[in-house]
């Protein structure tokens, strides 16, 4: 028995806001474009202290980032592995469809569990700086992150389309509303 169709979406355009807890494939691709930018910054400062040194711009964006990959990036990754994969592992029906899913799946969570050691190595550095403290920032331990976070974000924009495809109406709600509930902000009424 196959699964009921999810929910379609127009396509968002350049000038549609922000995907909101309603549209939770959009949302988890949203944080993607912020971590993206979240590394650009880091770049960036990283840049700014070798040209500049430590200054209220630098402890400014020190804190930015570390604001980010404290709270929200903490929460993509929750939203992911303990709401969209389970709810997916559900959902998909067909045998050879879900070996590959559950081998996705393993990667991806060891993936998180990587960037997670690679931020370790940075949120240090950065610490520091925000305080107003120069601190060295390798460009090595900057550059792993970055690479790994735009090698798992192209993996999973890859596959969470084509996945989606397997979720209908009423679990795209819950997802959202899960995402929402994880962040302590109200749901969309209906």
């Amino acid at each position: 028995m196959g699964s009921p169709e999810p929910a379609r979406r127009a396509p968002r355009t350049l000038l549609d806001p922000p995907a909101g807890f309603d549209d939770p494939l959009e949302m988890l691709l949203g944080c993607h474009r912020r971590i993206e930018k979240q590394l650009e910054t880091l770049k960036r400062l990283r840049a700014h202290l070798q040209s500049k040194g430590i200054d209220a711009e630098a402890s400014t964006a020190a804190e930015a980032v570390l604001r980010y990959f404290r709270k929200a990036a903490v929460d993509h990754h929750e939203d992911e592995e303990q709401d969209v994969f389970p709810l997916l592992e559900q959902r998909i029906d067909d045998a050879s469809e879900k070996a590959r899913f559950h081998e996705l799946r393993g990667k991806l969570e060891a993936e998180h569990r990587k960037l997670e050691e690679a931020w370790t190595r940075v949120r240090k550095p950065l610490e520091g700086i925000a305080e107003g403290l120069m601190r060295p920032l390798a460009e090595a331990d900057v550059a792993a992150l970055a690479d790994a976070y735009l090698g798992h974000i192209r993996i999973e924009e890859e596959t969470l389309r084509e996945l989606f495809r397997f979720l209908d109406a009423r679990d795209l709600e819950a997802l959202g509303r899960s995402m929402a509930a994880r962040r302590k902000v109200p749901f969309p009424p209906a």
